[in-house]
């Protein structure tokens, strides 16, 4: 069953990922045909950014975008891709070949950030700072987009990868499940992982589960996500630590007393047994097609203090600073945050666009009022319009107040993966996995 885990997080980096073909091709600023060639590094095409490269190249005849793929994974059913072609492999090759090109002065002129180590770029100095672009540019709108969202994607006061769309980090409850078993959970209070035990307990004894799809892996991720400036800020691993030891006592602990069941699948409706869900706001469908009985709540953390409301990236981009065509790099990214890109339909998570954002809204509305919504849950399932208004409101309050950019290095997970799975069958100590994986950290992150 430990599988679970590696499939979530390859599910999110299929949705998320990109990177360089044959580590990423170079910046040069070439000039083929009299046209400038902007670079691209991608893990693998899409049909948004497949789109966006036709669409930019019609109206801007004197750029070429070239997208470098790393690895065109095969196609399965009408289009889609194989997830299972993908391993996390691929993912640390990615990441190391874009990696070095980008240190040695080469490499893309816009790589997608998500899988890539932003705090090592950004502290080498390998990435633009957008927001002078931004300043020098007028017929860029910057009030177009999420003020508070761009705020929270800076590192210190420079903007260095900006977000085309991201996702809300929350959970599902289903309310009626935990009025049933006479539990309360404030949806709107932040709480801690202990606290989730005491409701789990509770639950347990009434033939319940807390959480269903949610593996130790996954927990563990998520951990380390919560408190990722005191593990790896500043470039000094705190692995070797009583925090994070006691982070993965925590974990062990709460699937040995069977608080937590990596075996659970399904997702949480009425009839499930498992109160809550690992799942987000990833897109105004995604909202709004969430079955009735069902909200969102916050995540538990590790110490339930309110650090405000996390979000992830989707599709971000960073400019490599070694990059010359920056102008017409540019002018991507912009056509990218355009009104035209983010209403497409292919593009995963929720609009960086504020009216674009507003308009899926109520284009998801409508098909709740003309029965024309295509969704996998029963019908008799979905909100019906006075509940839809209100989950709309409730969501787009929650965008409102997002201001915790929540990343994390994925070789760093890697690591802790790795060695995490030999404590959790408990061939290891606590104390032994923490100091392997604190010196391996240390030494990824001196390379």
């Amino acid at each position: 069953m430990k599988k679970i885990g590696l499939i979530v997080t390859l599910s999110s980096v299929l949705l998320l990922s990109a990177c360089s073909g044959n580590g990423g091709g170079e910046s040069k600023g070439e000039t083929k045909g009299g046209k400038k060639t902007v670079v691209v590094s991608v893990m693998m095409k899409d049909r948004f950014l497949e789109s966006a490269v036709q669409k930019f190249e019609e109206k801007h005849a004197d750029i070429h975008i070239e997208m470098k793929e790393y690895k065109a994974l095969p196609k399965t059913g009408e289009g889609g891709m194989s997830m299972e072609s993908l391993s996390l492999a691929d993912i640390e090759k990615y990441g190391q070949s874009v990696t070095t090109q980008v240190i040695s002065g080469k490499g893309p002129d816009l790589m997608l950030m998500n899988e890539l180590p932003q705090d090592k770029f950004v502290g080498k100095k390998l990435l633009v700072n957008l927001n002078d672009l931004l300043a020098k540019d007028n017929s860029f709108d910057r009030n177009a987009l999420y003020a508070n969202i761009l705020k929270a994607s800076q590192d210190g006061d420079g903007l260095y990868v900006i977000p085309l769309s991201y996702s809300l980090d929350l959970v599902r409850g289903n309310t009626e499940l935990l009025k049933k078993a006479n539990i309360s959970v404030d949806q709107n209070k932040p709480w801690s992982w202990m606290q989730f035990k005491d409701v789990a307990k509770k639950l347990k004894q009434q033939g319940y589960e807390g959480f269903e799809n949610l593996s130790p892996t996954d927990l563990l991720f998520d951990y380390i996500e919560d408190n990722y400036a005191q593990l790896v800020g500043q470039g000094k691993p705190g692995f070797d630590s009583e925090l994070f030891r006691n982070m993965m006592k925590e974990i062990k602990l709460m699937y040995d007393e069977g608080l937590l069941n990596e075996g659970l699948s399904g997702f949480a409706s009425t009839s499930s047994k498992g109160a809550f869900i690992m799942a987000g706001i990833y897109s105004p469908e995604d909202a709004l097609t969430m079955a009735s009985n069902l909200d969102y709540y916050q995540k538990p953390s590790a110490n339930g203090k309110k650090n405000g409301l996390p979000f992830k990236f989707h599709y971000s981009l960073g400019m490599n600073s070694k990059s010359g065509v920056q102008p017409e790099a540019w002018a991507f990214i912009k056509f990218l945050l355009s009104d035209d890109m983010q209403a497409s339909p292919n593009l995963t998570g929720l609009p960086m666009n504020k009216s674009v954002a507003d308009q899926r809204f109520n284009e998801v509305l409508q098909k709740i009022k003309n029965g024309t919504l295509d969704t996998p849950i029963p019908k008799n399932m979905l909100p019906d319009m006075e509940k839809a208004k209100k989950r709309i409101e409730e969501v787009q309050k929650l965008i409102s107040e997002a201001d915790l950019r929540r990343s994390s290095d994925m070789k760093v997970l890697t690591i802790a993966m790795e060695e995490f799975n030999s404590f959790m069958s408990g061939q290891k100590s606590a104390e032994e996995v923490s100091k392997l994986i604190q010196n391996r950290v240390k030494t990824y992150i001196n390379e």
